[in-house]
């Protein structure tokens, strides 16, 4: 166990970093079961109120996109975990890590699955 001197901010520090990382975990779960959800609900929706042949194509998508929102959901947990350990090494050496490219990668990675999901749901209507 390592014990530092509580000097200025150093315990707030912590247990900030603590808490983003309990905020990756929360998103990792968001994104896991929000577009997991929202594939489920448009095959559901497509079957049911429309034609077969929108709802198979509906269906073509919608496992793709739940197993890629969980794939990311997982990344994102992973990148949680790398990053608090990460920050706490650099924490007790009295410096802070910047992470400005993984979270315009994991944007930049949800927004194209939205506008998928989005696209799909446009597609299915025509």
């Amino acid at each position: 166990m390592l014990v530092l001197e509580n000097s200025g901010s150093v315990a707030r520090d912590h247990l900030a970093s603590e808490r983003t990382f309990l905020a990756y975990v929360r998103t990792s779960l968001a994104i896991a079961s929000t577009v997991d959800h929202i594939a489920i609900a448009l095959v559901q929706l497509f079957t049911v109120s429309s034609t077969a042949n929108t709802g198979s194509k509906i269906q073509t998508y919608a496992r793709p996109l739940g197993g890629a929102s969980v794939c990311l959901g997982i990344i994102v947990l992973l990148v949680g975990i790398f990053r608090y350990f990460t920050v706490q090494h650099a924490l007790t050496k009295g410096t802070f890590p910047v992470a400005r490219l993984m979270m315009a990668a994991i944007t930049m990675v949800l927004a194209a699955i939205i506008t998928t999901v989005f696209a799909t749901l446009i597609a299915g209507h025509r």
